[in-house]
């Protein structure tokens, strides 16, 4: 379907005479639009408590697919955010001496304000009329035959039928706070990690279009309390948000982060500290109510995925609204389309989210591991797609893994092979093992023994911070999984790193006994032996515990 005189005519059905949104983000306006577009018998209000221009923010990133998925809907829409989009090419890491430069991961920026001044001319340019200034009290929703709460993550208006939605959320542990500069940060999104007296600090850098940027800094809480930041704004507690940042707080994180700023300053725009929350919902609609966006779900900002998944939610509902004319088969169509991609987001945001509130604990890790390590944070990024994104970066990873246990063997002669990071010596206590294998039951290394918790909602905080005395001279740690090792591979080793970090010990985890069956290295698919050279070039294991029947 295209956008103006190329779009596919749709009908709305006698249920379907007037839509209202409630809320003028990208996820309301785009909604605007798409309905305008499909729904051509249908009056289109949104209801935006604010002012146009108002709406904070500095910019949000666009991946190629989420951009192919607009321009297949709507190719004028399209056509105007890639226009005032900025190309970047790679990522950049930035650690206390190092610095890494990732390519292969493109994106596209763009300044909030300009990404919804364009949405909103276009839901103009369709009919939608758009109310600034016009807020909805909660328990009073617009009179209309589908209603759209597109009104972000904290929605008074879903709240107060939260029993309706089956509304769930859990708020993460680390502060953060979006900023904007006039830095120039070149043609990368660049991720600066800072030690201060206080604790480890963080920042998300990345440019727009309009030679503006984005600075996200982030920090744990035991860093934020000890620099002061929660007497600068004042603390609104779990889950919520901080009051404005001050100049004070804006002076003291550009100190901090001045070397990638170029000594620029930070500006704030009402920005405010915050807690993640991820937001979770049963059900998408009830009654002749549907939520959208960051209402009816968050992935965390890490995987760069609110906007994307916005934007799409606002296309399947439209195309659902015109294709079912019964409300609620039109309800039901938009939530089987899109429940599925959302919750692979979701899962692939919520170990970021993880990595990002522990980040300081694993500064100290060689470079290439560090980087390895923050690149493969979620499960999307598996080693084939790291040989076709930074093939000489994952080579460099190689032989520093190698270098640093005193393997001066070469890797393997064919172009563009390495030698299988199993196939690395480790020291072990006293003993000097000739790989990083042990078979099951030990023999030899004496591991102390630790299972994974099944609850995927655990933080490093939860790590157990000391071994039971009869374990105290243990040579390492096993960590053994509950339930399917393949299903459960990614978490147990995001336990193992963590167990790792609290403990200074070598990890081992379970594997079994034919992981080396199957394609090699060099395979376009993920398999065991794959995930297990990772694992051990990230720095998240030490070994691995042969299992026969895992």
């Amino acid at each position: 379907m295209g956008a103006g005189g190329d779009a596919m005519p749709g009908r709305a059905g006698p249920d379907v005479r007037r839509v209202a949104i409630v809320g003028a983000g990208p996820a309301g306006l785009f909604a605007a639009r798409m309905a305008g577009l499909l729904l051509p018998g249908a009056e289109v209000e949104v209801h935006e408590r604010g002012a146009p221009g108002e709406a904070s923010g500095f910019g949000v990133t666009l991946s190629a697919r989420t951009l192919g998925g607009i321009g297949e809907a709507d190719p004028d829409t399209h056509r105007r955010i890639v226009a005032a989009s900025r190309p970047l090419s790679g990522i950049e890491i930035v650690l206390p001496g190092a610095r890494l430069r990732y390519d292969g991961f493109e994106v596209a920026s763009i300044s909030r304000h300009t990404l919804l001044a364009i949405l909103r001319e276009q839901a103009e340019a369709v009919g939608a009329r758009i109310r600034y200034g016009d807020a909805v009290a909660p328990d009073a929703l617009p009179d209309a035959d589908v209603v759209v709460l597109a009104d972000g993550a904290s929605s008074a208006c879903r709240a107060v039928r939260a029993d309706g939605f089956g509304t769930t959320t859990l708020t993460g542990t680390a502060r953060f706070v979006w900023l904007g500069t006039d830095a120039p940060f070149g043609d990368r999104t660049s991720f600066a990690f800072v030690r201060t007296p206080h604790g480890p600090m963080a920042a998300h850098c990345y440019p727009h279009a309009d030679a503006g940027g984005t600075v996200v800094a982030e920090m744990d809480e035991a860093t934020w309390r000890a620099a002061g930041f929660g007497d600068t704004g004042g603390d609104a507690g779990e889950g919520g948000a901080s009051g404005p940042l001050g100049d004070d707080a804006l002076g003291r994180l550009s100190e901090v982060f001045a070397e990638h700023l170029n000594g620029r300053k930070l500006v704030g725009d009402r920005a405010r500290w915050s807690r993640f929350t991820v937001v979770t919902n049963r059900r998408w609609s009830d009654g002749n109510t549907v939520l959208l966006g960051d209402a009816a779900h968050t992935a965390h900002f890490t995987v760069g995925s609110g906007t994307k998944l916005a934007l799409e939610d606002a296309i399947a509902l439209a195309s659902a609204l015109a294709a079912h004319p019964d409300r609620t088969e039109a309800f039901a169509a938009y939530e089987r389309a899109r429940r599925g991609p959302v919750e692979r987001t979701q899962r692939l945001a919520f170990p970021s989210m993880r990595w990002w509130e522990s980040f300081g604990r694993r500064l100290d890790l060689p470079p290439e591991e560090f980087g390895l390590h923050f690149l493969t944070r979620t499960a999307a990024m598996t080693h084939a797609a790291l040989r076709r994104r930074c093939p000489d970066r994952l080579a460099e990873a190689e032989a520093a893994y190698r270098r640093a246990a005193g393997d001066d063997r070469p890797g393997d002669a064919r172009p563009g092979h390495a030698r299988h990071a199993v196939d690395t010596p480790l020291r072990l206590g006293s003993t000097t093992l000739p790989d990083r294998v042990v078979p099951l039951p030990a023999t030899g290394p004496r591991l102390h023994e630790l299972w994974c918790p099944e609850d995927p909602d655990w933080s490093e905080n939860d790590v157990p911070a000391s071994l039971p005395d009869a374990d105290a001279d243990a040579d390492g740690i096993l960590v053994r999984t509950q339930g399917p090792a393949w299903e459960r591979w990614h978490e147990t080793v995001r336990y193992a790193a963590a167990i790792r970090a609290a403990h200074r010990l070598p990890v081992a985890v379970q594997v079994p006994a034919d992981w080396r069956e199957g394609p090699g290295l060099d395979a376009d698919e993920d398999t065991w032996s794959a995930r297990i050279h990772l694992a051990l070039l990230a720095g998240r294991i030490d070994l691995i515990a042969v299992t026969a029947g895992l």
